[in-house]
């Protein structure tokens, strides 16, 4: 995606920046105290007359001079001439006086360090420098560190604009009445919720009839207004599947089948300069296919770098054992245990691809590589479910 526009902090969730933006105020903007305590002028003593007192808002001007303290709450600025902050707790307020002392009870040590609990100005940013750097995808915290910079709009890559259709007759909109044969449409809400996570503009395609012609005109129709089409359903070999044939003739088929399960029938082209990315018409498919190799090519759209697109995999170890090996790259749906050993890995019941049940309570896809048993205590790489991780 090329270009950038103004986003308002309200609608930066997920966003991904179109340039640098650089820090405005220095973090912290003045030396700091890092402690409820007293500010004290002179390390070398043992007692200190306490001559003001500061809190988190105030000013002072005052400059201390040797001996004397100041009584100081977190986060108040630190007045002239402060040379360490004490923490309270390490300190004894004389009675019916002024002056404090430290208390030895508490701290043993010999000598109190220059600058102690003081925040110098600019240790965490520094004005001028890259606040967020070109790229970067938004996250609460990101967006609450603009805030704090006193940003209100900053510059984003457009967002990925992105149809999605389901295929078939025996599909109906959730709501309807089943007829003989009918089932609801699950994958067309399923994959418009996981865009609209990752922060993508989603527009509804509705279901496609197993017609060769409406299925061609509604691709051509969607390749205009999207930069990205995301189908599923109608790319099996059945004679009634028109998506693969359809894209064919008013675009161009990059490729068709993978040797990966659940998802062999995954399809990839473009029309024009829209991607369009068909999925298999199970819902666990629908959903491993869409994780594993749309959501990433759709996030390079997006502007993200190859490191940040590419699907996040952590190793696991296996908690169970299989001897029989596929010859495609399987995606178990587990759950996953923290154990003194690392994490373990646990197949759900109902692996099958139609049955989205388990992908609901599954924590993770764990990979198993083609043509391998899977052993106790096996390394295997797991790719977090959002949802449940």
């Amino acid at each position: 995606m090329s270009g950038e526009e103004s986003v308002p902090l309200s609608a930066l969730n997920q966003r991904v920046l179109a340039r640098d933006v650089t820090v405005q105020y220095d973090v912290p903007a003045f030396d700091n105290s890092a402690m409820d305590g007293y500010a004290i002028c002179g390390n070398d003593l043992d007692t200190w007359e306490v001559v003001q007192r500061i809190a988190a808002g105030d000013h002072s001007d005052r400059a201390l001079r040797p001996g004397q303290a100041a009584r100081i709450f977190t986060g108040a600025p630190v007045p002239p001439g402060t040379t360490a902050v004490l923490m309270q707790e390490h300190v004894v307020a004389q009675p019916d006086t002024t002056r404090i002392s430290v208390d030895r009870t508490q701290r043993r040590d010999s000598g109190i360090e220059a600058g102690l609990n003081i925040r110098p100005q600019a240790s965490e940013l520094q004005k001028g420098s890259v606040l967020l750097p070109r790229y970067q995808r938004l996250t609460p915290a990101a967006i609450g560190l603009l805030s704090a910079q006193g940003y209100t709009h900053v510059p984003c890559v457009p967002r990925v604009r992105v149809t999605v259709f389901s295929s078939g007759n025996e599909l109906v909109p959730p709501g309807s009445t089943l007829g003989p044969g009918q089932i609801f449409d699950s994958n067309r809400q399923m994959v418009s919720a996981m865009l609209s996570a990752q922060g993508f503009e989603v527009i509804d395609g509705g279901i496609l009839p197993d017609l060769r012609d409406a299925t061609r005109k509604a691709l051509k129709q969607a390749a205009q207004s999207s930069h990205a089409i995301v189908c599923s359903g109608g790319v099996s070999v059945g004679e009634e599947d028109h998506l693969k044939a359809a894209l064919e003739e008013v675009g161009e088929l990059t490729q068709w089948r993978l040797l990966i399960k659940p998802g062999k029938p995954f399809t990839w082209g473009h029309v024009g300069d829209c991607r369009v990315f068909m999925l298999p018409g199970n819902p666990v498919s629908s959903l491993v296919t869409f994780q594993q190799l749309a959501l990433p090519a759709l996030h390079r759209m997006a502007g993200l770098p190859p490191e940040q697109a590419r699907p996040w995999g952590l190793p696991a170890r296996a908690a169970f054992q299989r001897s029989k090996a596929d010859s495609r790259r399987e995606f178990l749906r587990v759950s996953l245990a923290a154990t003194a050993d690392g994490v373990r890995v646990t197949p759900l019941q109902k692996q099958g691809s139609a049955m989205l049940s388990a992908a609901v309570f599954a924590h993770a896809l764990a990979e198993i590589p083609p043509g391998a048993p899977v052993e106790e205590g096996m390394e295997l790489t797991v790719y977090p479910l959002a949802e449940r991780f």
